[in-house]
């Protein structure tokens, strides 16, 4: 076996190193660390978020499914044609365009109708509504 001789510059009588560290290179070893440390973590979050946005195109924003695109052809089809409801009595389906020109017009004229009664409003309920008193 081999025998190792130490000498007693490194070692003093106490058995242990007396020499100071090296401060300059631990300060400049920590600082890396810390700066590899932030980089990491934001390598990680910017991962995170590119995944998180690439999954949420896929699920939600992803291209329609055909059922979904005849669904709406169906629907934009009902609102913007005429079209029989019943034609013994005489009901017929208007454009929603046409529909809302007639029921302005007829607003305008004075000719809506409503199933219910005009009537004054009371003025103690009105004032009791306002201030917030539940009646008794």
């Amino acid at each position: 076996m081999t025998e190792h001789t130490h000498s007693a510059e490194g070692v003093a009588g106490g058995g242990y190193d007396r020499h100071d560290p090296n401060v300059g290179f631990l300060a400049l070893f920590g600082f890396a660390l810390i700066v590899v440390l932030v980089l990491v973590i934001l390598g990680i979050q910017y991962y995170h978020d590119r995944v998180k946005e690439q999954q949420i195109f896929i699920k939600v924003l992803q291209p329609e499914s055909q059922a979904l695109k005849d669904l709406r052809a169906r629907e934009d089809q009902e609102l913007h044609t005429y079209q029989y409801i019943n034609r013994e009595k005489g009901q017929v389906r208007l454009p929603i365009d046409r529909a809302m020109k007639l029921l302005a017009a007829e607003y305008a004229a004075g000719k809506t109708f409503y199933p219910v009664k005009p009537y004054p409003v009371k003025q103690e309920q009105a004032q009791q509504e306002a201030s917030g008193v539940p009646e008794r």
